[in-house]
């Protein structure tokens, strides 16, 4: 196909879609965290004069917090753009359920997401107890009024941090480099293990510290593995909001014990936690072994569905 006939693309009004054709390779990763901590720095410069006029947290993160992400947005749009005529694309959402079906799937992931953050709290119990000022700054952004709250962290987080980790770099690191067969070019190709570890990192990374930053990362592995499995960026958003929402709604409800204590083994007898913690793992493992029963269809090696390039549609052609 020549230059001056190039394929034409059509214009959608699919936010999702507009990032199909960016796919970053480990280098793009460094772009996104850096484009990431511009936007942070752009957020805390915004954020001064918002909080020293008197402004709650919550409100003030209702502003900030989708700042944070514009520019990774911005970046991340014009590279797709200028793809989108001559490269392969990776669809961010896609819907490989399996047999069970997306609203089974759904649900058990929503439940799923509740039995892992609650074993999670054995890991949680062996960390060092968060400073001071990083449980002031939690308390205000959890503790705020309601809804702010559950708009900015049981809402946004999870669409904006999906968007990022899994939808820009794990779905990346799943195709860098790989032919419309699923074959690595130029042993480029990163294994479905590794890009789901090094994604997790990242997610752990953006929180900027320890407390949040072990737990997101052995989240950040579940919810890899459900996107490699079904490519569906509805179910880790999702589960993502499930526990954000869960933990939000704690901390408004769970009145004084919940609030001083570190973790819920602290409440609950040994027993119960026992008890509750067996059948956590229970429904965990149901849920994996759900998913790893979903056939990976593509060629690509994962659920992520491929756009075809001029030259996959080229070489189709030749082949019929």
């Amino acid at each position: 196909m020549g230059f001056f006939n190039p394929r034409k693309v059509e214009k959608s009004y699919d936010i999702l879609g507009s990032f199909s054709w960016y796919v970053p390779g480990f280098a793009g990763i460094f772009s996104i965290l850096g484009w990431f901590l511009v936007g942070m720095l752009v957020s805390m410069v915004i954020a001064v004069p918002m909080t020293l006029s008197g402004m709650q947290m919550c409100y003030v993160m209702l502003v900030i917090y989708p700042l944070q992400f514009m520019p990774v947005f911005i970046y991340s749009r014009i590279r797709s753009s200028r793809n989108a005529t001559f490269e392969r694309g990776y669809r961010l959402d896609s819907n490989h359920f399996g047999k069970k079906g997306g609203a089974t799937l759904a649900v058990l992931a929503g439940v799923g997401m509740l039995a892992a953050s609650l074993m999670l709290e054995v890991v949680n119990n062996f960390l060092p107890e968060m400073s001071e000022q990083l449980k002031t700054t939690m308390e205000m952004m959890t503790g705020g009024p309601l809804v702010p709250s559950l708009v900015c962290v049981g809402v946004f987080a999870p669409l904006f941090e999906e968007w990022m980790c899994r939808g820009l770099v794990l779905r990346g690191l799943l195709n860098y480099g790989k032919g419309r067969d699923g074959s690595s070019r130029n042993g480029k190709g990163v294994s479905p293990a590794l890009a789901i570890v090094i994604s997790a990192l990242f997610f752990a990374a953006i929180h900027g510290n320890l407390w949040q930053g072990v737990s997101a990362f052995l989240i950040g592995c579940l919810f890899g593995y459900v996107y490699y499995r079904t490519g569906s960026l509805k179910l880790t958003m999702l589960m993502h909001c499930v526990n954000n929402t869960f933990s939000v709604l704690l901390s408004h409800f769970g009145g004084e014990a919940v609030k001083e204590a570190k973790t819920i083994i602290d409440i609950l007898p040994v027993w119960e936690y026992a008890v509750l913690f067996a059948v956590s793992a229970a429904v965990l493992w149901y849920f994996v072994r759900v998913l790893s029963r979903i056939d990976v269809e593509n060629p690509n090696g994962n659920n992520c569905d491929m756009i075809p390039s001029p030259e996959d549609l080229l070489g189709k052609e030749e082949q019929a």
